[in-house]
């Protein structure tokens, strides 16, 4: 079964990381689930796009879910849709480059052992820039 991505960021934070991820590993990648929020869209909205993009890739029974930023409008609608749903999911919020390739080159692992991938990704992806 096909681990699903779905990346819930504001536009056109998504479709960026997207190309980034595809550009480094030289392929596209139809696991990631790209549902990218502009300011004019509400709730409701959210919801849809992100139940119409689900129902897209077959209704898949566990995803894992990036968001950009804890708090703001695309992670509260994918909050509030996922309250809904009987999904089994992991995910982060503060998506970044790091952390989407570490997810696509783990994808095989179980959600738990691919959340703690992830968050190691971060904490490796992000560090002061020094000379060497």
């Amino acid at each position: 079964m096909m681990k699903y991505f779905f990346l819930v960021c504001h536009k056109p934070l998504g479709s960026s990381l997207q190309k980034c991820v595809e550009f480094s590993i030289g392929k596209s990648i139809e696991e990631i689930i790209n549902i990218e929020i502009t300011p004019d869209d509400n709730l409701p909205e959210i919801r849809n796009l992100i139940e119409h993009a689900w129902y897209k890739c077959g209704r898949p029974e566990e995803i894992f879910v990036f968001s950009d930023l804890k708090g703001a409008t695309p992670c509260n609608g994918l909050f509030s849709w996922l309250e809904g749903k009987r999904i089994i999911y992991k995910g982060v919020t503060g998506v970044n480059l790091p952390m989407l390739v570490c997810a696509i080159n783990h994808k095989n692992l179980s959600l738990d052992l691919l959340l703690e991938k992830v968050l190691e990704a971060k904490d490796k992806g992000i560090q002061s820039l020094d000379i060497y």
